[in-house]
């Protein structure tokens, strides 16, 4: 994200989708990728499986070869990697020390409350340098339906 984006736009379909995904993946964490054609405009997002095996309420893991698959399929749209998102299950939409510690800054972070079993707040974060803590972002749900990008298959 860098310095210029203080704003994230945010496709309405993309929200819908990383709802729907955060209430299915209850009481665990879910997770996915955020994807767009550049900062601040996410328009896709792609569940991921949580990989994490040993604390699957409290933590979310993708996989190196889901992150690779992530890179390949947002390069095959034209799109660009811009993010994580994951829930937390029946704790507040604000990251926690782990979330942190694994975070990379340049990259996105969404994070979606599920209150037993619905969702509820979304948040948008990003780490602003190496060592800094995390910064909100404010955030605009964009009405629409995502545009065609080159790899994208209808249904």
């Amino acid at each position: 994200m860098g310095e210029a984006a203080t704003r994230v736009h945010v496709l309405a379909s993309a929200l819908d989708v990383i709802r729907l995904e955060a209430a299915r993946a209850y009481p665990h964490e879910g997770c996915g990728a955020l994807l767009g054609p550049e900062a601040g405009d996410v328009r896709v997002t792609i569940p991921l499986p949580n990989s994490e095996t040993g604390q699957p309420r409290r933590r979310f893991k993708v996989s190196p070869e889901d992150y690779l698959a992530i890179e390949d399929a947002a390069e095959a749209r034209g799109l660009r990697l811009l993010g994580f998102w994951h829930s937390h299950p029946d704790h507040p939409a604000r990251p926690s020390a782990t979330d942190r510690r694994y975070a990379w800054e340049g990259l996105l972070t969404v994070v979606v409350a599920v209150k037993e079993g619905e969702p509820a707040e979304v948040s948008v974060w990003e780490v602003p340098g190496r060592d800094l803590p995390f910064r909100q972002l404010c955030f605009e749900e964009v009405a629409g339906a995502p545009r065609e990008f080159p790899g994208t298959r209808r249904s």
